[in-house]
């Protein structure tokens, strides 16, 4: 049988914050996961209401459901749909969920156990899935509409040019076409070799992060002029893998969306590495956007956007952007040099 010191370890070794509550609605006890959870002290949280874990325009709504519980209580395990907000005391809230569990800890005394699971990690990666999926189907847009308007028309051109090679008599003639097919088949293997290294980098594995970047730079000034000033040296290996690729992929985001939204043609790429992190800054001075809210990013339109921020919050980093309409773009992209993970909160 356990003691009392027995179910005191339990109760605390739990990964879950826990709540003892009574059918007022009071808590009787708590964890110290609850603690680090919501911010207030065991003192603080005993014999308050639970209520005051929710925010303000949920409180009646939730004491009306408590109300309802305690007349037929049952056990509600987790995931069963119901996702809430959970109030901090510093005033922001947490998507939770939270488990029921009805128990009579002594005569006549009716609780209920309550474990309450932060999920804003797990809904985090959720609107990364989705955002990933858009992207992966507006990149299989792009990559169609580029072998179709591109390299699909420019080997029909060449079946042409090489038709018409073998019917012209001119020596002289024959061996100029044969150098124009020559030159375009050159031209066409480049642009495959440009669409290979944006889908999957070798630079990255081989050289390191300052060469991948100094590829697809390169790329981006023969293709559409646009010229981006950036210094490179010093990058590789201070960061992991994972952390490598998620840089590579936000600054590849960020000036490929000045390229295309910025109307200028040129941007500057800037490296710093101070306080256990990388951190690129990506500048132009173009014709900046209105910022919109962090919902209105998951939407159309802001899948590049969310994405990169997505990218860094993964990885323990971070991404922030100053823009404003006529005033230019500057984003600052911060990935540390362990990868620590997403951080919930």
């Amino acid at each position: 049988m356990l003691n009392q010191r027995d179910y005191t370890a339990v109760f605390d070794a739990s990964p879950d914050a826990m709540l003892v509550v009574d059918a007022d609605g009071v808590i009787h006890d708590l964890n110290r996961q609850a603690v680090a959870m919501f911010g207030w002290s065991r003192e603080e949280l005993e014999g308050s209401e639970v209520e005051r874990l929710i925010p303000d325009a949920s409180r009646g709504r939730h004491r009306r459901h408590r109300r309802r519980y305690g007349e037929s209580p049952k056990p509600r395990p987790m995931g069963e749909g119901l996702e809430l907000e959970a109030l901090r005391k510093d005033g922001t809230t947490i998507p939770v969920e939270i488990s029921l569990s009805p128990s009579q800890l002594g005569p006549d005394q009716k609780h209920v156990i309550c474990a309450v699971r932060d999920i804003s990690t797990w809904r985090r990666m959720r609107r990364l899935s989705g955002m990933m999926i858009a992207a992966a189907e507006q990149e299989r847009k792009h990559l169609s509409r580029e072998l179709h308007d591109e390299f699909l028309q420019n080997l029909v051109a060449l079946k042409i040019r090489v038709k018409l090679l073998a019917d012209e008599k001119d020596d002289g003639e024959r061996e100029r076409a044969r150098a124009r097919i020559a030159e375009d088949i050159g031209g066409t293997i480049l642009g495959v070799k440009r669409m290979i290294r944006g889908l999957l980098p070798p630079e990255l594995d081989r050289q390191g992060l300052s060469s991948a970047l100094g590829s697809v730079f390169r790329d981006i000034e023969d293709v559409y002029g646009f010229k981006v000033h950036a210094s490179l040296s010093g990058l590789d290996g201070e960061l992991d893998e994972v952390a490598t690729l998620a840089l590579y992929r936000i600054v590849q985001e960020a000036v490929g969306n000045a390229v295309r939204h910025a109307g200028v043609n040129e941007a500057t790429v800037t490296f710093e590495s101070a306080k256990g992190a990388v951190t690129a800054t990506i500048r132009d001075e173009g014709c900046g956007f209105e910022l919109p809210g962090a919902e209105a990013l998951s939407g159309d339109g802001w899948v590049g956007l969310a994405g990169m921020r997505e990218r860094a919050a993964l990885v323990g980093g971070h991404v922030v952007v100053r823009t404003s309409p006529g005033g230019g773009t500057t984003i600052r992209a911060s990935v540390p040099f362990q990868n620590t993970g997403g951080q919930s909160g």
